[in-house]
């Protein structure tokens, strides 16, 4: 039997509500080529890995693979290792791929050899619009843009060459936004093998994104936000830098970042554990008085870079910061006067574009 062209792998705890539709998603896809799924059972302490292997007894071209929980990124690496086709691909357990999303893909692919495929996701799972091989195609210094369209920091909206994929590994240690790492150092590494590569963009969505249920690693309060955020985006930063995005894109990339490393503050206050309410405010201050984060404020002040948080930031205002944050959340209006209260305070010459 000949080696499938994609392997879709998925990473597997706690999806008894959500996995038979997932894998239905992935087997009905219509493939010149042929496909395989990798299931892996990341320690699941439900029946989440019986139903992985009742998958596998039904259809040849899922693969199981049991581990103790180690978490998703070790649970994407082993079925990285385990791959063996020409191109992977990544899903969520709890999402879906759109019928013909993958020929879509392939299709684009073999048009644009030289490209790393994306595509954009829906949030609606009775989405009707058309799977396409419509694309455009967009330089290296595009990245900061792609970051800013929301199409940069996950795994699962991308075509991998497995040659390439299988020298990189998600790190571990990372318990939020461990995926933007090991895309940018995908890119990275394609750019070493590959350097003319361009990103092709299709213009359809490809992947069902349920954003519905909770208990996701992007509703849980982190301790460490505030320190691994800065991480990321020194990474990508340095990656904007060596494929020469314009100011244009990076101002707004800026502007995000502050953004995030604010509200991450505020839920330091929302929702840290310490039930001492100055332990809290100590440390979101200390969070606040970061090498990184000064470095961001001065060059947000050479570039002129309005942020709504830019002011309260440099104040070291944790009130100010919360109760925009708290407006911003509940879709307070109050957002929107503190917002230009700091910008005509600045006069009026910073960017807010």
């Amino acid at each position: 039997m000949s080696k499938p062209i994609i392997t879709v792998i998925v990473p597997v705890y706690k999806a008894m509500a959500t996995l038979d539709r997932c894998v239905e998603s992935v087997l009905s896809q219509q493939i010149a080529g042929g496909l395989a799924c990798i299931l892996v059972d990341d320690g699941s302490p439900d029946d989440s890995g019986k139903l992985c292997d009742t998958w596998a007894a039904r259809d040849a071209r899922v693969t199981v693979i049991h581990q103790e929980d180690m978490g998703v990124s070790v649970a994407r690496n082993s079925g990285l290792a385990a791959a063996d086709s020409e191109f992977i691909v990544f899903l969520d357990s709890d999402d879906a791929l759109r019928p013909g999303a993958l020929q879509a893909a392939m299709d684009v692919q073999n048009d644009a050899p030289q490209s790393f495929v994306f595509w954009h996701y829906t949030n609606d799972a009775q989405d009707t619009a058309p799977v396409t091989a419509d694309a455009e195609t967009r330089p290296q210094n595009a990245l900061a843009r792609l970051w800013m369209d929301c199409l940069l920091a996950m795994p699962w909206n991308k075509l991998y060459r497995t040659e390439l994929a299988q020298q990189l590994q998600f790190d571990s240690q990372y318990t939020l936004g461990e995926d933007l790492q090991f895309v940018l150092d995908y890119i990275a590494l394609l750019g070493t093998k590959q350097p003319d590569f361009t990103y092709t963009v299709m213009t359809a969505p490809l992947t069902f994104y349920d954003c519905s249920r909770g208990g996701t690693l992007s509703t849980k309060y982190h301790a460490d936000y505030c320190k691994i955020w800065p991480e990321h985006f020194a990474k990508l930063n340095k990656a904007c830098h060596a494929a020469s995005c314009p100011q244009n894109d990076m101002r707004p990339l800026h502007r995000a970042e502050l953004t995030v490393f604010a509200e991450g503050v505020a839920d330091i206050l929302r929702r840290d554990p310490a039930k001492n309410p100055r332990v809290r405010r100590d440390k979101a201050i200390a969070a606040l008085h970061s090498p990184w984060m000064q470095a961001l404020l001065e060059r947000m002040r050479l570039e002129q870079c309005y942020c709504a948080y830019y002011l309260p930031c440099r104040w070291h205002s944790v009130r100010l910061i919360y109760r925009l944050a708290e407006a911003k959340r509940t879709g307070s209006p109050l957002y929107g006067k503190l917002d230009w209260a700091g910008y005509y305070l600045l006069r009026g010459k910073m960017r807010r574009d």
